[in-house]
């Protein structure tokens, strides 16, 4: 019999490659049993079963084992085709079958515009490529016959035997009968199951164990156990606590108190079975760091982390001490990225990027819903988000809690009305906080590690007294609100052992910088907000340009963290420079120094109340209608995502992202280009620093911004040099370019 290929490199016939998936989709249905009840079809797995069975069956065309990619048609069109010959009584679920291994790889929209077969031309290449089944119905009447034994190993069913087609005309034009049916279908019980969560993990569901068994795997990894035993810990009385709510929750507690881990032992309390746990952070930085963290308790292969630069990230952990070759590095971070985009590892660290992915319908969202269903959700810092974001969070966690997820928020600053929209949505969300009462957790709330000390003026007012400060012997930490500020301190502060750290050095510096921090604290660091996420320092004292108070709150968790130096001076500015009004809201800030004026020394015990008064209001009016407006407009957009279809318009959630990557002329963008000439385009990542777009508009406005593009090999990569001043010890100079009296920051 003649061997039908489903994978031509490396070689992989159609059988093997549909028994790898099966063996797929038997992990998924034991990690997932719950998924009939939410879909209301409990014949969910058998119908999901048949589509494995069928889904690349439309490859034994003749036309496709010759041409390969050069075919000019989609297997899928003819893999449904065969939906007819299924003991499948139902015709419903016939249809629904044939719908998701027709849109395994392609949407509907991509399927109508060059396949449809109710246009004359479609008809025809449908008609032109049935045909070329002919020469393999003695290998497609095998393949059905295996069904039965199929079903019983992955299903432990006994299945009706499947019919056979006497001819490729038998083959059944499944556009028609499926894409054209569903677009046409009224809103009754069968339109409201596929367009729900029937349709959603058919899809998703299939298209997970086809990106699986192609990637080599052959089962998802089990969800993690006995995390309590991992973590080796002594818990705190709040900890213990935590692992024994079996609800949403709101967790206060102070930094450095163990938060992660009573975290997880409230995720241990919650998963079941299979179930993801996915850990929510709102920086790069603090990803990486939790990753590492993560891989210490649980194993490497069980922790993915998902944003941007994690390829970027794990290259320097692979190659940073020279211990493996680049190219075994590459191949490495190659599988790792992949295997992030899959249902595979039972933890995921992530931003809330990758969730509102899903919710805006782009490409793979089935996939990405399917997965979190009956999810534990940690949301570490979700305070920290503009309104427009949390807005979009929110309503994602409103429909995630419909899934039968759970969900903790996680901080040490969490305003009260924050908390109240969260319970809009979330109804009957718990609360745990240390207890005052309870021994080791009053240590914890009552140790005043802070005084703080109001400084009249603006921060340049008072160099004199950093400087006696530094003198002193003691390490001093300055926090500035912007680039431009913390750029003329560092030059104004006299001082040999001094760094700089904001988030305008290349990452070439910006790691310099940082792994030196780390390995000696430096006598002075001056710093932008940077400084306030997942950097573990221990400074003697700090000077800082006024800010809310939630982010003094954080920038003071940078001094005296472990509470052994006694009550130590924490110095606020009440005056910031003119352009924090771009950064902060102002009346805030006002409230925050208002607040702080009141007060001597800080304990944890009472900062939850100083919070409060500083967001008693809430969201100011602008804020406020910007939160509003944004939800009410996602909710309509979520409420439109129907499976099958992809967002045909991927701009509105690309505009999340607020920042752009460029290359500072000169030096800088030479280097770029040696490495990207010699093939190392990691290297050449280190050359790019970030601006924020609306920097990126100035900057084009005043032809300081220009796009590039260099051939490498078959590549032609693309770049933005910005055309100013560099120094490595400075950073990104955007005020050289400025000749006419504006400022860039």
């Amino acid at each position: 019999m003649q061997k039908i290929l489903a994978k031509k490199l490396p070689e992989e016939t159609l059988v093997q490659h549909t028994e790898k998936l099966l063996s797929v989709y038997a992990s998924l249905k034991k990690a997932y049993p719950d998924v009939p009840g939410i879909t209301g079809v409990q014949d969910f797995y058998l119908h999901l079963f048949y589509s494995i069975c069928l889904h690349d069956l439309g490859k034994a065309a003749s036309g496709f084992q010759g041409k390969w990619g050069k075919w000019g048609y989609r297997h899928e069109i003819l893999s449904a085709g065969f939906v007819g010959f299924l003991p499948v009584q139902d015709d419903f679920a016939r249809k629904a079958i044939g719908l998701a291994i027709i849109t395994h790889h392609r949407n509907i929209q991509e399927l109508s515009s060059g396949y449809a077969t109710t246009l004359p031309y479609g008809r025809k290449l449908f008609l032109e490529k049935r045909d070329e089944l002919n020469p393999s119905l003695e290998y497609i009447a095998e393949h059905l016959k295996r069904i039965p034994h199929w079903g019983k190993k992955y299903l432990g069913l006994e299945l009706k035997e499947t019919a056979i087609p006497g001819s490729a005309e038998e083959v059944d034009d499944s556009y028609s009968s499926c894409v054209k049916w569903f677009k046409n279908i009224t809103e009754d019980e069968e339109w409201n199951s596929l367009h729900s969560y029937y349709g959603i993990f058919l899809r998703g569901f299939l298209t997970a164990c086809d990106h699986l068994a192609s990637g080599g795997k052959e089962n998802i990894l089990e969800g993690i156990s006995e995390i309590s035993t991992k973590l080796n810990i002594k818990p705190r009385s709040f900890q213990r606590k935590a692992g024994t709510l079996g609800s949403s929750v709101f967790l206060s507690a102070p930094t450095g108190s163990g938060k992660t881990e009573a975290s997880l032992l409230w995720a241990e309390r919650n998963r079941k079975n299979g179930n993801r746990i996915f850990y929510v952070l709102p920086y790069m930085a603090s990803i990486n760091a939790m990753y590492k963290r993560f891989c210490g308790y649980f194993g490497s292969e069980n922790v993915n982390m998902i944003h941007s630069k994690a390829s970027y990230f794990l290259y320097r952990a692979y190659t940073g001490n020279g211990d493996m070759p680049e190219s075994e590095a590459l191949l490495l971070i190659n599988e790792y990225i992949s295997l992030t985009k899959k249902i595979y590892s039972p933890i995921k660290i992530l931003t809330p990027f990758q969730i509102l992915k899903a919710f805006f319908g782009i490409k793979g969202w089935e996939m990405t819903l399917s997965e979190m269903f009956n999810g534990v959700f940690i949301f570490d810092e979700v305070h920290v988000y503009s309104p427009h974001i949390t807005a979009l969070i929110l309503v994602c966690l409103k429909k995630l809690s419909e899934m039968n997820c759970k969900i903790l928020f996680l901080s040490a600053t969490f305003p009260e009305f924050l908390k109240n929209k969260i319970r809009e949505v979330i109804p009957g969300i718990a609360e745990l906080k240390p207890d005052i009462e309870t021994e080791d957790d009053k240590k914890l709330l009552t140790i005043a590690r802070h005084r703080i000390e109001m400084l009249e003026g603006e921060i340049t007012d008072h160099l004199e007294k950093i400087q006696e400060e530094i003198e002193s012997g003691k390490k001093v930490l300055v926090v500035c609100n912007t680039v431009r500020r913390a750029q003329q301190l560092y030059c104004m502060i006299e001082c040999e052992d001094k760094k700089l750290l904001h988030g305008r050095f290349i990452l070439k510096d910006r790691e310099r910088i940082e792994a030196g921090i780390m390995g000696a604290i430096p006598d002075v660091l001056i710093a932008t907000q940077v400084v306030e996420v997942s950097l573990d320092l221990d400074f003697d004292t700090i000077f800082t340009e006024p800010a809310p108070i939630d982010a003094l709150i954080q920038r003071f968790g940078r001094v005296n963290r472990k509470g052994i130096k006694g009550t130590v001076p924490v110095r606020v500015f009440t005056l910031g420079s003119d352009m924090d009004k771009y950064f902060y809201n102002a009346e805030r800030v006002k409230k925050t120094i208002e607040v702080l004026s009141d007060q001597k020394e800080l304990n944890e015990f009472i900062i939850p109340g100083l919070i409060q008064k500083v967001y008693e209001d809430g969201y100011n009016g602008k804020e406020n209608d910007e939160y509003e407006s944004t939800m009410e407009a996602f909710e309509q957009v979520v409420g439109r995502l129907f499976p099958f279809y992809d967002c045909e318009d991927k701009d509105d959630y690309y505009e999340l992202f607020k920042s752009v990557e460029v290359i500072p002329s000169g030096e800088v963008e030479a280097e770029f280009l040696e490495f990207i000439l010699a093939g190392k385009y990691f290297e050449a990542a280190r050359c790019y620093v970030n601006i924020s777009l609306g920097q990126g508009m100035r900057l084009t406005h005043l032809n300081a911004l220009s796009a590039r593009e260099i051939k490498a090999g078959h590549k032609t990569i693309k770049y933005q040099v910005v055309d100013c001043e560099y120094d490595p010890e400075l950073g990104l100079l955007l005020d050289t370019i400025v000749a006419k009296g504006v400022f860039i920051d």
